[in-house]
């Protein structure tokens, strides 16, 4: 993860990863991602300068991609 990083930026960089997973599959159809971090949760629905934001960007782009490909697919954060 580099300097400087804590625990809350491992856990936003795991849920992008995950959604990048996920966007990478062929079909998909619905997904449920699950994590125990409520802050990441909502720190990935903000564009606000902050820790995690570029993790927050990748996610909604993985999550445009898939809506690209799958105008249907249908993701689960909880």
């Amino acid at each position: 993860m580099g300097y400087n990083q804590e625990a809350y930026d491992t856990e936003c960089a795991a849920l992008a990863r995950a959604l990048r997973t996920a966007a990478e599959q062929h079909k998909l159809g619905t997904g449920a991602i699950f994590t125990d971090a409520q802050a990441t949760i909502w720190g990935m629905t903000s564009d606000d300068p902050g820790p995690g934001q570029k993790y927050a960007i990748h996610a909604r782009k993985h999550i445009r991609t898939l809506h690209r490909k799958e105008p249907d697919v249908r993701i689960e954060i909880r």
